[in-house]
Order: structure tokens, then sequence, then C-alpha cells
């Protein structure tokens, strides 16, 4: 997966390099961005994953008498509602059984009748294609376990398997993450997790363990409460487990937790996680050089280890200085994608500092970077964070005072120095320029999702189908959907919208000559990501920038002056689940793909939330994008 992002980016920029439209900003922040936190990188424990579900994979293994059976012990919590689903590809097959308290196996229907059962049978919708789910809602589900069997026709070959969800009425949920945001192969990764809910008092994990997944194979990690497996104190509620170094490649994980309530009911709380793990590239050596650029701006060089062959990365640094009365006050934050500059066998990062951010602060020396990182373009996974490294500036003239008042555009994004890259006056200047507007569909979306009708021209539809992109390559893609030196706005689905936003940062493009009222327009995008993103097996794979932990590493990255061009819209069902699967995993409001809450992105600029709308087809309400009067709306208003 890795070699196959890394071709696939090597190729977009090959591309854009030739045709001579590729330029990186220079990003930069204000300081209240910094004393906020909205750039600085997340606490793990901010990035967890929490499901009230119980999730087990389906597999299926021959029995004593030949057939192909699959057997499953399923705790229910507390008595009330609750709600079985069976996702596969092919149920027709399966001969579906369970009991309650010992009872003798029977068809489900029959089981739970006497509780209380309704039967659905639904596709999965356009993002999962091929898979069907079968749910049975049980009113009065009984507090105890059931057990399920499941018996499929394979003759000598094994029969594919699905996955298994329950959810019952308890108020109790597992969470869970990684303990670090710099998952490298060559480290020993923790894990932690931990009950939660309204229930959470009144019941106790016991036993718990992590199945991690990956591409050569699986491995069960014990979750133990004792202080000594990076867990906090012993008996405190957190559990943890390690991942050994040397696991490489895409890695899935399921973590359990279960024990029982303070009533004696059994629970088992499950939750998948999905992230990448990935060879180290470089770490930085400690130096840092400063010098005077031709332009004035001062370029800072970062020195760092080639540990890998040159790639591109992406390198961000607060810088703080001194004000009158010897405080240290931040100044601004720098952040680039760049090529590294290969200098006596190690690399130079370089950022670029406009002086007005110095004058705005009221700064002087002392100096010093803090919170200097170097990131996968691709995944937002940190190769290094140093907390503070010292900074000699060049002679500066004196502080010009109140005379400049707020950042200027150029310092807020600036390109290379001239010379460096080509030029990028076509894009800053206000025209002539062809105009368009760009419409954009989401993550793994079969083609063109817009209804023709509701776009005037002049208007370009991006159609990438059926692909699983990070917010970079989908990105760089958007650059090249439009012919050089065309001014566009975007209407962006699902995760257009963070692809658009995304461009926008860190590349010079046709977005940023745009001329309207709203540049980036957005329809249900994941800006915190989702819940099921992490779950590659239905749809076309894990998709790491929308992870909940990849989604918040990302948007760390995301300054407000860029936010403040996005606006956007959030949908969610009117009556009927969206989706009978996704609703196990979402918090309502959703919209059978993204929670309410997770499409906030905090520094944009919410145009609301409108009930009746799914996320795609397939779904119980109509498709979101589907909103003539919502998309004639964005019609109007969009920037071209």
């Amino acid at each position: 997966m890795r070699h196959l992002h890394a071709s696939l980016a090597l190729t977009i920029l090959a591309l854009a390099a030739h045709s001579g439209e590729l330029v990186a900003k220079q990003v930069a922040a204000p300081p209240a961005d910094i004393l906020s936190g909205r750039v600085r990188l997340p606490d793990p424990a901010a990035c967890a994953s929490v499901s009230r579900c119980t999730l087990l994979p389906v597999e299926f293994a021959r029995d004593e008498f030949g057939a192909w059976v699959f057997e499953a012990r399923l705790p229910i919590a507390r008595r009330g509602p609750a709600a079985l689903a069976l996702v596969c590809l092919d149920s027709q097959t399966w001969e579906l059984e369970a009991r309650v308290r010992e009872r003798r196996f029977a068809g489900f229907d029959a089981v739970f009748a006497a509780q209380g059962v309704a039967h659905v049978s639904q596709v999965l919708g356009e993002d999962f294609p091929g898979w069907r789910v079968e749910r049975w809602d049980v009113d009065r589900a009984e507090a105890g376990a059931w057990q399920v069997r499941i018996t499929a026709a394979g003759g000598d070959t094994q029969p594919p398997g699905g996955w298994l969800f329950l959810r019952d009425a308890a108020e109790l949920s597992i969470s869970a993450y990684t303990t670090s945001l710099s998952t490298l192969s060559d480290r020993e990764l923790g894990f932690a997790a931990r009950l939660e809910g309204a229930d959470a008092s009144t019941a106790r994990a016991r036993t718990g363990q992590v199945v991690v997944e990956t591409l050569n194979g699986s491995l069960r990690l014990a979750l133990h409460d004792d202080g000594l497996h990076g867990d906090g104190a012993a008996d405190d509620g957190l559990f943890g487990a390690s991942l050994p170094a040397g696991t490489s490649g895409q890695v899935r994980a399921r973590v359990e937790l279960s024990g029982a309530t303070s009533a004696g009911a059994p629970f088992l709380r499950t939750v998948p996680l999905a992230f990448p793990m990935i060879e180290a590239r470089t770490a930085f050596d400690g130096r840092v050089a400063s010098a005077t650029e031709p332009d004035g701006r001062l370029r800072i060089e970062l020195g760092a280890l080639a540990l890998a062959p040159a790639q591109r990365l992406h390198v961000s640094a607060e810088v703080w200085g001194t004000d009158a009365h010897g405080a240290f006050v931040p100044v601004c934050w720098l952040s680039r994608m760049l090529e590294p500059e290969l200098a006596a066998g190690a690399w130079n990062l370089p950022l670029f500092l406009d002086r007005g951010w110095i004058d705005l602060a009221g700064a002087r020396a002392p100096f010093a970077l803090r919170q200097v990182r170097v990131q996968d373009p691709d995944t937002s996974v940190p190769f290094d964070v140093v907390d503070t490294l010292p900074l000699f500036l060049p002679g500066l003239p004196p502080l010009l005072g109140p005379a400049l008042g707020a950042p200027t555009p150029a310092m807020l994004m600036a390109p290379p120095p001239a010379g460096i890259a080509a030029d990028t006056d076509s894009y800053s200047a206000p025209g002539p320029h062809p105009r368009t507007l760009l419409l954009v569909h989401g993550y793994c979306s079969g083609g063109s999702i817009w209804p023709a009708a509701d776009y005037t021209a002049p208007k370009t539809v991006f159609l990438d189908p059926n692909q699983n992109r990070t917010h970079d390559q989908f990105a760089l893609l958007l650059q090249q959907a439009v012919p050089p030196r065309t001014s566009f706005g975007v209407v962006a689905h699902s995760q257009g919208g963070p692809a658009a936003l995304h461009l926008y940062t860190y590349y010079f493009s046709g977005l940023d000559s745009a001329l309207g009222p709203r540049r980036i327009q957005s329809v249900a995008s994941p800006y915190q990501g989702t819940p099921l993103a992490s779950l590659g097996s239905f749809a076309c794979g894990v998709n790491n920038d929308m992870t909940p932990a990849g989604s918040t590493t990302w948007l760390a990255g995301i300054p407000t002056w860029a936010r403040s061009q996005v606006y956007y819209w959030t949908t969610a069902n009117s009556g009927s689940v969206c989706n009978f699967l996704t609703s196990l995993f979402l918090s309502d409001p959703e919209d059978g793909t993204v929670e309410r809450t997770r499409g906030q992105l905090p520094g944009g600029n919410s145009m609301g939330h409108v009930t009746g709308w799914c996320h795609t087809t397939g779904m119980s309400n109509p498709a979101n994008y589907t909103d003539s009067a919502r998309n004639v709306n964005m019609n109007a208003n969009a920037a071209r």
C-alpha cells in the first residue's frame, strides 16, 4: 500500500511539474492559531475511536461432520432494545440459527419472536459495493448471552465470511487509540482502551485483547490494567498493550474489552482501529541555519538525516520571540510541502519567514522554534517532532511598530523565492482567466453524482471513480482536472471537501484566483473523520485521512484562514435510519456515513444541518447531493 501511494504521488507530481503548474505555498498562521492549539498535533487520546457495538468477523471452519460452521457468543448487558446485523456478500446460502438461555437452536426470527423482532434486508450502498446487511431489531432482548450459529454451503472451498454486529441497550462504550501518532515500523506502538458511557460506572472490564491484522498475518495482544503496559496506574480502568517493532504496512486492529455489569450481566465491546505503519524517512539532526533571501524573507534551514531516498515531506514549526517585557511570545506558525535539499550527505528542509510576522508580534531576540515536526504528506504520520530548537536570525531592521495591523495575503501563503519554482502571478492576479466551477465527488464514488441541470456553465466535472485517495493525492488530482491558468471554485461531496481544502492550503492553483462569494462549498464532508473509514473490508479499502485519528492529525495542519474559505452543510435522515448497518456505529444525527459532529469544520462557515437526506444512493432517504434547492443555491454563490 505504501509503495502504491508513493508511486501515485510521484506520478501526479511529475505530471504537475511537466505542466509547470505545481507550486507549493509557504503557509503561515498567526499566533492565535498556535495559542488555540488549532495547528498543533493532537494528544493521541483525543483521537480515540469509540464504539457501543460488539463486532465479530464471521469466519467459517469445518465441524466434525464436514459442514462449514461459525459460532459466537454475544453478551447482552441490559434488557431492552437490541440490534443484530449480519454483513455479507451473499447470505442466501446461509442457515442462521440462535439460542437464548441455553434453549435449542432455531432460526433467528423464531428465537426472537417472543421478544418482538423486526427483520430488514438492505444493500449497503455505493460506498460498499456488493455487500448486503441483514438486521434484526429486538424490542425486549433478555440480558445474558445469545449463542449464534451460521452454517454455509461451500463444498470443498471455504465460503466467504462477513461480519456480525450487536448493539444492546446498555450505555456502555469502548474507547481505544494508539498511544503515539508516530506509527513508524521501527518502533513499538502502544494501544490504550477504556470503558466509557453512562453505564461505565456500573460495569467492570476484566479481560481485553487487540486482534491485529497485517499483510503478513495476524496476532493477538492481551490488554492489561496492571500499570506495566503503558496503561497508567494498576486497576485504574485504562488497559494497555504493545505492538512489537517491525510491523510494516497497513494495520487493522480490533480492540475488545469484556466483563460484567454490577447486575451480573456479561458485556463485550469492540472497536476497529486502522492506521499505517511506515518506515522512518528522516529525523531532525539539531542543525538550524538562517539567511536573508533577495526578496527580504528569512530562510530557515532545518537539518535532517537522510534515512531513505528523497521524497516529498511536510515540515512545520512555530516561531517564537521575546517581547518588550522579556516574555516569550508566539510570532507565527510555518508549514510547507517540500523536497529535501541534499547537502553533505544530509538534508536541508527550508522554511521561509516573512519579517512582517516579527513586526506584528513586536518580537526581538532571542528567538526559538517550537513544536518542529516533519510528516509524511500522504498519511500525516510524524517522522519526528522536536519540542524546541534555537533560532538565530540575521540582523533585523528596527521594529516598524503598529504600522502593519494585520497579516497580508503574501505573509499567509507566499510562494518560494523567484527562480526556485514556477511563477505564480497568474494565480494571484485578479485576471483575466478562463473560469469554471469544479464539481467533485467523494471517496470510492462510482462516477458523476451532481445533477447536471442544477449547475450552469462554465463547469467541469471531476471524475476518479471507485478510488481510494489520500487527501494529498486527491488534491493534486483536483489541480490537474482544470486546464492551466483556469480559475475555479469547488462544490464537493464527502471527501472532496477536505481534498479541496488541502489543495487551497498547500498548493497554488486556480482556487486562489477564483472570484465569487464562496470559494469551496461542501456537503456531508467528514472534516473530523468517520468511524467507517476504518472498515476497509467493505469498500475501496481503509482511508487513513478519514479515520478519527488520521483526520484529527491532518486537520492540525490547516490554519484558520484556509478553513474560513469553506462553506459546508451536514445532513441526516428523517424517520428511518439511513443505513441499517452504519447506524450501529454512528451517533445521531448522521447521514449513514458522516455524523453531524464529525462533519463540523471549526473555523469554517457552517451553512446548517438539513434532515431528510442520506449520504449516498441506496439509503432510506434520497442522496444529499440530489437536493436541487441546495444545488441551485451553491451554483449561484460559487466562486469561479
